[in-house]
């Protein structure tokens, strides 16, 4: 295990701090309403978890700015852990905190943001590691202690990237054997995972591991304001540990008003469901012209899942790996070719649409059991889908809707050393549960082509 002592030491004082803060605020400005509870008890509680940096900074920033005047009662209740990155651009700088400053507070209708950097951050906690278990398990815990709910909701604040060899191992065993593959969840730029500067992560397993120990081992969502997260890798390690799933299989634009329908929907609605369709359609036209503001066309989605009809995904994607092994001596170049077909959420990836890949791996072999397969596979993400939302802007890259991603690479990369690491993506990929659920690592030691042609839904270079 790594040495992570004075971490939490740290994190132990800045929450009994914290907690000391927040009773002086709360007692002095007696903020209750007529809206409030009764009995004390949110109808929903939401940690905010996170760190990015750089322009996100100021999002975040914008997001605490607009979201105040809106917590009219404690009905729906918000908290952030959110430590702030780098500096920004030249010339630029965040306006409640400095770069490595570690956030954490409640907001509400009365809070002063200006204040908060006396009252709930802490500066030189650039090495704080947010990707330990621990840490966010403390965090949970604190949001159950200070906010209690009849439910709760973890959202996931910073750049992500899905399936990641070189996070998506234990820290602590990178020039070992393998262990548990993790996706990557929450990028930090302020701590490097390797000599060649790569940031490190929080991954899925981390995360999953952080819940199943904290006062709060199943959430009503988790909520991923991330990039590429939308991809069957991840979310198959962490679907039952909440009853709703919120994701993007591509880069994510946000403004962070998202986040700001999020929490309306939930004060105008007591059941979930509603509420989080409800999200999904206010935010709708504003979320689709951030994909037409970027310079370049893009698209995009972003999806509410419903995690209890997740496990109705696994079994397709065995057969589909069973059958891609079994086809591929005498159906290679049609195989082939579907790839080439198939569609890439974003470039410099490595993964496909789950859905689109299925139709044109059915479409080019002409495969029965392909093409039954493909329609099941159709069937069962119609189950999990509450509501999704796509942006399609790009001419040259479209598809009739989007899914989840996978992962899909040749032999050789898959049997590739990782960077400076003793481990090579079979190693890491194998242990996923994702794998050991469908055999799917089975296919990509099979498959001998990397495609260079496949449409993508994001060329940004």
């Amino acid at each position: 295990m790594l040495n992570l002592s004075l971490t939490m030491k740290k994190l132990f004082y800045f929450l009994s701090m914290f907690a000391v803060a927040t009773w002086m605020m709360t007692s002095c400005q007696g903020t209750n309403t007529p809206e409030d509870p009764e009995d004390g008890v949110a109808r929903y509680s939401i940690l905010v978890y996170g760190n990015a940096g750089g322009h996100m900074d100021y999002i975040m920033e914008g997001l605490w700015e607009r979201l105040k005047p809106q917590m009219k009662s404690k009905q729906v209740r918000i908290s952030f852990l959110y430590k702030y990155g780098k500096a920004p651009e030249e010339g630029q700088k965040q306006k409640y905190a400095a770069p490595g400053t570690l956030m954490d507070f409640e907001l509400t209708s009365t809070t002063n943001l200006d204040s908060l950097r006396y009252t709930s951050a802490t500066t030189g906690w650039e090495d704080f590691a947010m990707y330990d278990p621990e840490c966010l398990k403390i965090s949970i815990d604190d949001m159950k202690k200070n906010m209690p709910a009849h439910n709760y909701i973890l959202l996931i604040w910073g750049h992500g990237a899905g399936f990641d060899p070189n996070a998506d191992y234990p820290k602590d065993l990178r020039n070992g054997g393998p262990k548990k593959a993790r996706e990557g969840v929450l990028y930090d730029e302020w701590l490097p995972s390797d000599t060649l500067g790569n940031a490190e992560a929080l991954t899925m397993f981390e995360l999953r591991e952080a819940i199943a120990q904290s006062q709060v081992p199943h959430f009503k969502a988790i909520y991923f304001h991330n990039c590429l997260l939308g991809n069957m890798e991840t979310l198959d390690e962490i679907y039952d540990k909440a009853d709703y799933l919120f994701s993007s299989m591509h880069l994510l634009a946000s403004d962070g008003w998202m986040v700001e329908t999020l929490v309306q929907a939930l004060y105008a609605n007591t059941d979930f469901e509603k509420a989080g369709k409800a999200a999904l359609t206010t935010m709708e036209n504003h979320w689709k012209e951030l994909y037409s503001a970027q310079g370049v066309a893009m698209n995009g989605d972003f999806n509410f899942i419903k995690s209890s009809e997740f496990e109705v995904l696994d079994p397709v994607f065995t057969r589909l790996s069973k059958r891609l092994v079994e086809l591929y001596p005498t159906q290679s170049e049609a195989i082939d070719r579907a790839m080439d077909k198939a569609y890439k959420p974003a470039v410099r990836t490595n993964f496909y649409d789950a859905l689109d890949y299925a139709n044109k791996l059915a479409a080019e072999t002409n495969d029965a059991e392909l093409k039954a397969i493909a329609t099941d596979m159709k069937a069962a993400f119609e189950k999990i889908f509450l509501k999704r939302l796509g942006v399609f802007n790009k001419e040259d890259a479209r598809v009739p809707e989007y899914t989840l991603s996978v992962y899909v690479i040749d032999k050789e990369m898959y049997n590739k050393q990782v960077g400076t690491y003793s481990y090579t993506t079979k190693q890491a990929y194998e242990y996923s549960r994702f794998h050991q659920q469908t055999l799917w690592g089975n296919w990509l030691n099979t498959n001998t082509y990397m495609s260079t042609v496949s449409p993508c839904g994001q060329v940004i270079e």
